[in-house]
């Protein structure tokens, strides 16, 4: 027996309840961000149209909550078919209790109860800590997906300080805005294409546009239910833009905007259809307007399912290139089968080919 064994049953691990609530939420406070209330987790777990559970294992000793292993739960479109999914998140343990196993435990009893194949698999985001210890226990790497960004303001980014930004760019301030202005010249509407704002989701609007793309790939389940239920977070303030052409939608944006340790990001979360990879004159009408509206933003981030060179005519730079390559955290894409088979409906869900990513897929966005 192990010296460590006599510790961890000391621990009891189980699925959250209702009166767990209170408790998880101050453990959310100390390790995430004080703001996020009941009002939050109403929305992300209890009110969640795709589960009847909240998909949450939770970790006690004498009584108190000591750690938790959420689950966001997203119906995916995979070759055309609907699937559950889900996607870990907000993972937490107490600082005293670290380093005693919890976070496999928990993830543990996570793959046991959902080993039916009901969700089809896990999918995440994990950062560069936390990604090994997925993979060991059973994850496979999808790849690292890559994010554009429009820096606005370098104090906020912390790039004024990076000998790596500084050697491309000389006077990161001056040089910046420079690059921006210059790309404000270079993007415009273009003719035949109006874009519409509307200051919430127009969810029967975006469903049609979205009803319209291709069934190959794998990506969020965009219907009705989708829009009327993602984007009505407390933590984003969003606002969505419709590309015309002859009165007609052809396209569309939801832009989400938050405030976090005084850094104001706005991000492109969701675009309808998914580009191909290929630039079209309704995306280069929804980013000219949203480097617009958006100018007092620290950052705007866009995901990689626009067209590179639609984006970088808008001023975004991607983090897998210098110079945000020097100091950008890479996002690692993971999955997790639940059955041991990698494939759903016959698409493989390692291959990063067959994915079409927005921030729409992401619990943090």
């Amino acid at each position: 027996m192990s010296r460590q064994e006599p510790v961890q049953r000391e621990y009891a691990v189980r699925k959250f309840e209702s009166s767990d609530l209170p408790a998880f939420l101050d453990l959310h406070s100390e390790a995430f961000d004080p703001n996020y209330g009941p009002e939050w987790f109403a929305w992300k777990y209890e009110d969640n149209p795709y589960v009847d559970h909240v998909p949450i294992f939770v970790a006690e000793r004498d009584g108190d909550l000591v750690g938790a292993r959420p689950f966001f739960a997203l119906d995916v479109a995979v070759g055309g078919e609907r699937a559950l999914a889900l996607q870990p998140g907000d993972t937490m343990v107490h600082p005293d209790h670290r380093r005693q196993g919890l976070f496999t435990r928990m993830t543990e009893a996570a793959i046991e109860t959902y080993s039916d194949g009901k969700p089809a698999f896990f999918f995440n985001f994990p950062n560069h800590r936390s990604g090994p210890g997925y993979l060991k226990l059973g994850w496979q790497s999808v790849g690292e997906e890559t994010t554009y960004y429009r820096i606005q303001n370098t104090n906020a980014f912390g790039l004024d300080e990076s000998p790596a930004w500084k050697s491309v760019t000389g006077a990161a301030g001056l040089a910046l805005g420079g690059y921006n202005r210059l790309s404000d010249l270079r993007t415009r509407s273009p003719d035949g294409v109006t874009v519409r704002r509307y200051e919430s989701v127009p969810v029967e609007t975006m469903a049609d546009l979205a009803a319209s793309e291709s069934s190959s790939g794998i990506h969020v389940w965009r219907d009705e239910r989708f829009y009327d239920w993602r984007f009505d977070t407390p933590a984003w303030d969003y606002a969505t833009y419709v590309a015309e052409r002859d009165g007609e939608p052809v396209a569309g944006m939801v832009v989400g905007t938050a405030v976090e340790s005084g850094l104001r990001t706005t991000k492109v979360t969701d675009v309808v259809p998914t580009p191909d990879g290929e630039a079209t004159d309704a995306q280069d009408a929804l980013l000219h307007r949203l480097v617009r509206d958006y100018a007092e933003s620290d950052v705007l981030a866009a995901p990689s399912a626009l067209s590179r060179s639609a984006l970088g005519r808008a001023g975004f730079r991607s983090d897998d290139r210098p110079p945000l390559g020097s100091v950008a955290n890479p996002t690692t894409h993971v999955v997790r089968s639940l059955t041991g088979d990698w494939t759903h409906n016959g698409v493989d869900i390692t291959d990063a080919s067959n994915w079409r990513l927005t921030f729409s897929e992401q619990d943090t966005s």
